[in-house]
């Protein structure tokens, strides 16, 4: 019952019918916690913030952000836990709320690196790379940008190229 609630406020989200997908991952959390899948609650919840998040319904996103979180690390599940981190650091920065944004990027990254999960990890770094470059935080940027490139287990060509560039720009300003 659960996965299937899951699986419908999917495919309601992807339609854009949110009102909808919100409602099926809350009673998708319900039937998890009944049956003490403290993980797939856990993903719901993770879910209920991101669909309250696009809403615009902040305190309602973190507090479901917060709630996920909790249960990812009672599941002992860091992969996770990494991710909504950094869901809740895009939500501090959709708010302007850049010092919290980037705990959260950084907490999350440093989560999805413990999981092995170098994908996620290199996206969490590429936004809190993007937050600081809002910030005029230059140096700082392109060091976060480079570990994201870094990071990733393969690289495109473009990539390596832009990898290589950043490397030249941290050397001339003597932050290589």
């Amino acid at each position: 019952m659960s996965d299937e609630l899951k699986e419908e406020g999917l495919a309601l989200f992807r339609s854009g019918q949110h009102e909808e997908a919100l409602a099926k991952f809350e009673a998708a959390a319900r039937s998890y916690a009944e049956s003490e899948n403290v993980a797939g609650e856990g993903e719901m919840f993770n879910n209920i913030g991101v669909l309250q998040r696009v809403l615009r319904n902040w305190d309602a996103a973190e507090k479901a952000f917060e709630q996920a979180i909790a249960l990812f690390t009672t599941a002992g599940d860091e992969g996770r836990k990494g991710q909504a981190l950094g869901n809740l650091g895009d939500l501090y920065a959709f708010r302007g709320q850049p010092e919290a944004a980037a705990r959260y990027y950084s907490d999350g990254a440093e989560m999805l690196a413990k999981a092995g999960d170098h994908a996620r990890q290199a996206q969490l770094l590429r936004a809190l790379s993007l937050l600081r470059l809002r910030q005029r935080r230059i140096v700082e940027s392109l060091g976060l940008m480079r570990l994201s490139l870094e990071t990733r287990p393969t690289l495109n060509p473009l990539q390596k190229l832009f990898l290589s560039l950043i490397n030249f720009a941290l050397r001339l300003a003597g932050g290589a």
